[in-house]
Order: C-alpha cells, then sequence, then structure tokens
C-alpha cells in the first residue's frame, strides 16, 4: 500500500498550482509524481476548459477526473469522455442579455460554450453576441475593472439567484449552473473515486466553496480576504511550492496539526 491511498488533491491552477509568473515549479511537479507514485490521486479544479491541463502536460498529468469550468464539467483525460455536464439552460441567454442591459458596470462578456469560446466584439451589443452562440453554453465571464466587478458581485446574485456567481479573478465574475461550482463536483469526484479524503487547494473565491466542502480546504498565503478566512489551513504563498508542501505534510499520521 501506498503512504498516499484513498487520498484525493484537487488544485485550483492559476495563482496556486502556477506562481505569479504563470510557471508550474520543478518542486510541486516532483511532489505530484511523487503524491500519485506512492498511492494518490491528484487533479485540478480549475475554472478554465477540460483541456487547459495539457499544456503542462511534459510537467505533470492528472491520474483522476479533472473539474472545469468551475465545475460544470467533470472530464475523464484517459478515456476522453465527460462523466458530467451541468450546462446553462437556451433561457439563460434572456438573463445574460438581461445583465448586459441592466447594469452599464458590465464591460466585455465571454461565453465558454461545450466546444468554442465565443468573446463579445468592440461595440456588439447583446442580440448580436448571444445570436452567434450555437451550442451549449457553460460558463459565462463579465469581465471589466476590479472595482465594478466588485459592485457587481454584490447585486448581479440577488437579482438572479437561479445561477451560481463568483468571482474568478479581480476582474471578472462567472456565472454557470446552480448543479456546477467546485465544491459539487469535487465531492462527486471523491466519490467516484472510493476516496477517504478529499483535500483542495485554491487562492481565489471560486475556490471557496471547494474550500468548505472538502475534508481538508488549503489555500496560499497569498489569497484574497474571503478565501483566507473560508481555508481551514493557510500554507505558503504560490511562489513558494505550496503544492509540495501540501503534499508533504499529507505523508504524516495527523497531517496540518
Amino acid at each position: 500500500m501506498g503512504i498516499y491511498d484513498g487520498i484525493i488533491l484537487c488544485s485550483d491552477m492559476d495563482g496556486t498550482m502556477t506562481n505569479t509568473r504563470g510557471e508550474i515549479s520543478a518542486r510541486n511537479a516532483e511532489a505530484i509524481r511523487y503524491f500519485q507514485k506512492n498511492g494518490g490521486l491528484f487533479t485540478v479544479a480549475t475554472g478554465r476548459p477540460p483541456y487547459h491541463p495539457e499544456k503542462f502536460s511534459d510537467i505533470f498529468v492528472c491520474n483522476t477526473y479533472i473539474v472545469a469550468l468551475n465545475g460544470s464539467m467533470i472530464f475523464d483525460p484517459k478515456s476522453r469522455e465527460f462523466i458530467e455536464k451541468h450546462p446553462l439552460d437556451e433561457s439563460a441567454k434572456y438573463d445574460i442579455k438581461k445583465i448586459m442591459e441592466t447594469f452599464s458596470d458590465v464591460g466585455q462578456v465571454q461565453i465558454h460554450g461545450e466546444e468554442g469560446h465565443f468573446a463579445q466584439q468592440d461595440g456588439e451589443d447583446a442580440d448580436s453576441f448571444l445570436g452567434r452562440i450555437n451550442e451549449r453554453m457553460f460558463d459565462i465571464m463579465f469581465i471589466q475593472n476590479r472595482e465594478k466587478t466588485a459592485r457587481l458581485k454584490d447585486i448581479v446574485p440577488k437579482e438572479f439567484p437561479g445561477y451560481k456567481f463568483c468571482r474568478g479573478w479581480s476582474e471578472g465574475l462567472e456565472m454557470f449552473s446552480k448543479n456546477g461550482g467546485k465544491g459539487n463536483s469535487v465531492m462527486k469526484t471523491k466519490a467516484l473515486t472510493g476516496s477517504r479524503l478529499a483535500v483542495t487547494a485554491g487562492n481565489y473565491d471560486n475556490d471557496i466553496e471547494m474550500l468548505l466542502m472538502a475534508d481538508i480546504g488549503v489555500c496560499v498565503r497569498d489569497s484574497s480576504p474571503d478565501v483566507l478566512a473560508a481555508a481551514d489551513i493557510v500554507t505558503v504563498s504560490c511562489n513558494n511550492d505550496p503544492i509540495a508542501v501540501i503534499i508533504d505534510e499529507l505523508r504524516k499520521e495527523k497531517p496540518f496539526k
């Protein structure tokens, strides 16, 4: 038996696995390989599309299901099949249009669809933009400066309670299915793999749900204030190999004690 048998570690990518230069350190990568070799399941829970981790395939690979688009998809990198998908209903276009036209703080809108990525062009109105989208939608991004994003975060979810909203970064408010969310999908992945312990690592608001729902939720030291409050454990910054630190801690009989 491996020392990490029964443990699944799900990490956010940007600003958690990767440092401020967007790189995965050699120490983090080496620790992931060691963790996997000794029985652990390592994967990512990201706001990005399911194939994004493959950009780092020369450094690390996930050995279990990938949680993508803020939990709107669960993807099996081995079989190349989707285990779960949580698209928005076609009727969501009406609400997206209403948000675009009601709130002057909204800047550009981008949408992750089932296959493609759609970006609103300069001067393009809501009808023209949404009319171009001919596939199921999974993640809607309202992009504007951080002050406007903060205001939208406080107002829009109250007006549209049928969706989940969160900030994926300081200048982006994201909208997706109530059935999605990193927390829901990480816990589904824990169940699918029969893991006894789910550990999550993150740094921003879209990670809060999985930090709260996991058996152990860890955030990096340079996380947003709400994330620092939600995490069970605060570890080193993203520039100081946090994944390696977490994996080393999980070797202990009573980790993080």
